[in-house]
């Protein structure tokens, strides 16, 4: 009631990095982003949207990291801020940890590890998988089935806190949708 009293608006939107790291980067952070997209469209969304979708009811803007690796990233239409207010960062260990390590002073980092082999059989993946075929023309891959984990992750994360802050309630709410997501 304060912020609408003294009129400033409390922030609806935040930016999110997503950060892939490992061998084949540009492949994997094109495929990782559609994976998280898809998942930022599936709640919440409105038509004339300004931002690439929406997460915890909160508007989403995506930096897709490395900067030189975004080649093959295509339909984002939102318009990401630096630092970026999270980074999800997608690849092996310890790689991932070492390259998270170099944005946790500026913005939330959370890793997401990636999906274990065999996730395309896993019944529950059917939905995700027959909407990524239905948006993209074809199967996904694991890259995009992480990106849209980490994406719904992130929903379940932020939705109580209409937005990406507190860090720590945000980290501990990050860590608590690691073995299992609500349906």
């Amino acid at each position: 009631m304060w912020i609408a009293l003294s009129g400033i608006a409390a922030p609806h939107s935040f930016t999110a990095a997503i950060l892939v790291v490992g061998e084949n980067v540009e492949q994997d952070l094109a495929e990782a982003v559609r994976g998280f997209v898809l998942a930022a469209d599936e709640r919440d969304g409105h038509p004339n949207e300004t931002s690439d979708g929406h997460l915890g009811g909160v508007d989403v803007h995506v930096l897709p990291l490395p900067a030189e690796a975004t080649r093959l990233v295509q339909e984002l239409t939102g318009s990401p801020d630096e630092p970026a207010d999270v980074v999800i960062v997608l690849g092996p260990k310890p790689a991932a940890d070492d390259e998270a390590s170099k944005y946790s002073r500026s913005s939330t980092v959370l890793v997401q590890a990636l999906i274990a082999e065999g996730w395309n059989g896993d019944d529950r993946m059917d939905g995700f998988i027959a909407r990524f075929r239905l948006a993209h023309g074809k199967e996904p891959g694991p890259l995009a089935a992480s990106g849209y984990h980490a994406a719904r992750r992130l929903d379940v994360a932020i939705r109580p806190l209409d937005g990406a802050e507190p860090r720590d309630e945000l980290l501990k709410a990050w860590q608590a949708s690691e073995f299992g997501l609500p349906r």
